[in-house]
């Protein structure tokens, strides 16, 4: 009697359970699938602001799909650059100065019943960064460029130098960063040139802009690694007749020849434009300190007989500031 009742118990849940079944309701993949939107797709360019003929990669990503089972298509110049399933990436060479390049990205997601388009244009434009150091000396008729040493003002001035960017001289707004540090109170509108004292305990100082039409059609980015150099002084010798003989420098060991010769001493490189009241002069001769001359820069010598040799030795250091000092050493055989 139990087993009779306890067969009909299962024919009447299966009954159910099959019943479930037909009047579930017919839910395709399609209708689960989570719809992709075009800003769930993000597009980097390395570099982010190509030069002319660069090496340049175009990556995309996203955290709302999976790209790799996405097919991606990629499209240029009216044809097909690359296709298939889980092409994230595509490399190429960025055109010449004053050239443009759209990139079209096709990404269909897996399940997907719709495309998204994303696109990309390279338009490689050029900066030059010039630099040089505003308060480094070097001495008249010196043809070489101001170099910074520790502690030195460097001005650097950016220059674009491709029709793109230049288009826009006058509409820039630029951006600098030292070390990979912004600079807000030196970027903005037109602001091309940036002064900054260098560190005083690093080799190179890494300086970058980035220079951007108010339009945002178009951005050029250059970095300069700008060294600091020793300060060296060199000595030259002061003519009666022609001044400073500045195309011969001393030797390290000088003959003299005459009865009485003015050294001259010039510290290239050293910080001293605009400091020069900061900046002391110590001589010595054969170890022995003397009264500044002066003319700081410049020592004469008289010596009472001819025979043996006079070292003449000379520091001159910016008592305010650190590292700020330079000296050099002179053999005179008499």
């Amino acid at each position: 009697m139990y087993k009779v009742k306890f067969t009909k118990i299962k024919f009447f849940l299966l009954g159910l359970f099959i019943l479930g079944i037909i009047n579930i309701p017919n839910i395709s993949f399609a209708d689960t699938q989570v719809q992709v939107q075009e800003g769930d797709i993000n597009v980097e360019t390395v570099p982010n602001n190509p030069q002319p003929y660069d090496d340049v990669t175009i990556n995309i990503s996203s955290y709302a799909t999976d790209l790799n089972s996405a097919i991606i298509t990629w499209q240029g110049n009216g044809s097909t650059l690359l296709s298939g399933i889980g092409k994230t990436s595509y490399s190429f060479k960025a055109g010449g100065p004053n050239t443009t390049q759209t990139i079209t990205i096709n990404i269909t997601p897996v399940g997907s019943l719709s495309s998204i388009t994303k696109s990309v244009t390279i338009a490689p434009s050029e900066i030059d960064v010039m630099w040089e150091s505003v308060d480094g000396y070097t001495p008249p008729f010196y043809k070489g460029k101001d170099l910074p040493s520790k502690g030195s003002t460097i001005r650097v001035v950016a220059i674009p130098n491709t029709d793109t960017i230049k288009s826009g001289n006058g509409s820039l707004t630029y951006t600098w960063q030292n070390g990979g540090n912004a600079v807000p109170d030196a970027s903005g509108y037109n602001k091309n040139s940036y002064d900054f004292k260098n560190s005083l305990f690093d080799d190179v100082n890494e300086i970058t802009v980035i220079a951007s039409s108010v339009s945002g059609d178009y951005t050029a980015e250059n970095t300069a690694e700008i060294p600091v150099y020793d300060p060296k002084i060199i000595f030259y010798k002061r003519s009666p007749t022609e001044g400073v003989l500045y195309n011969n420098a001393l030797n390290v060991e000088t003959t003299m020849t005459e009865d009485e010769m003015t050294v001259v001493a010039e510290p290239y490189f050293l910080a001293l434009k605009g400091n020069e009241d900061n900046f002391t002069y110590n001589w010595q001769i054969n170890g022995n300190s003397i009264e500044t001359p002066s003319k700081k820069s410049e020592l004469t010598v008289r010596p009472t007989s001819h025979g043996g040799y006079a070292t003449i030795d000379i520091m001159i250091e910016n008592a305010n500031a650190l590292f700020q000092k330079v000296s050099n050493e002179l053999k005179l055989n008499l």
